[in-house]
């Protein structure tokens, strides 16, 4: 038994790569040349631009864990600097316009301390030092903050009458201390 061919392409296909359509073939190839090594050389510069990126990343450092001590310390600086971001962005201007008594209230304002110091429902202290001329301008002056809407409480914490001879009125000192939201 021999071997037998099967030739599933007629004879006139055979020549298909012949003459004129061979050199129809070569002519593309030729044409996508330029192309193919044009890819080439920026997919070569692409990795060599990737590998001096790669050089320049700065290298991720690896902390070593803090000390107990160490981390004692770092975290009193914290608060430290939490306070003192507070302080910075405490409405002053607001909180003195607030304070300031109506005119047909007779108080003098000595002396305002903001206590950095907040309250569990988030409000600060504000301590105020005042004198009025009668009793009942001390009254009507923490009525009208006890009115003010940036204040949660307002309480007096005390109050003595000025010793002060040369005074012929003898005017109120006294304290306030108000809560307010932030």
């Amino acid at each position: 038994m021999g071997l037998s061919r099967i030739d599933f392409l007629p004879a006139s296909a055979a020549q298909t790569f012949s003459g004129w359509r061979l050199i129809l073939c070569l002519a593309g190839a030729l044409t996508l040349l330029p192309a193919a090594v044009y890819w080439l050389v920026q997919a070569q510069e692409t990795r060599r631009l990737e590998a001096q990126l790669a050089q320049l990343q700065p290298a991720r450092t690896v902390r070593a864990p803090l000390s107990a001590s160490a981390q004692r310390e770092r975290d009193i600086e914290l608060k430290q600097v939490a306070v003192a971001v507070r302080q910075l962005n405490l409405p002053v201007t607001r909180l003195v316009r607030t304070v300031q008594a109506p005119r047909d209230v007779r108080v003098a304002l000595l002396g305002l301390d903001l206590n950095a110091q907040q309250g569990q429902d988030g409000a600060s202290a504000l301590k105020i030092a005042a004198e009025a001329a009668t009793p009942q301008d001390m009254l009507n002056y923490l009525a009208f903050l006890n009115q003010q809407p940036m204040f949660s409480s307002v309480y007096l914490l005390k109050h003595e009458m000025s010793s002060n001879a040369d005074a012929p009125e003898h005017p109120y000192r006294f304290q306030l201390e108000a809560q307010w939201r932030q």
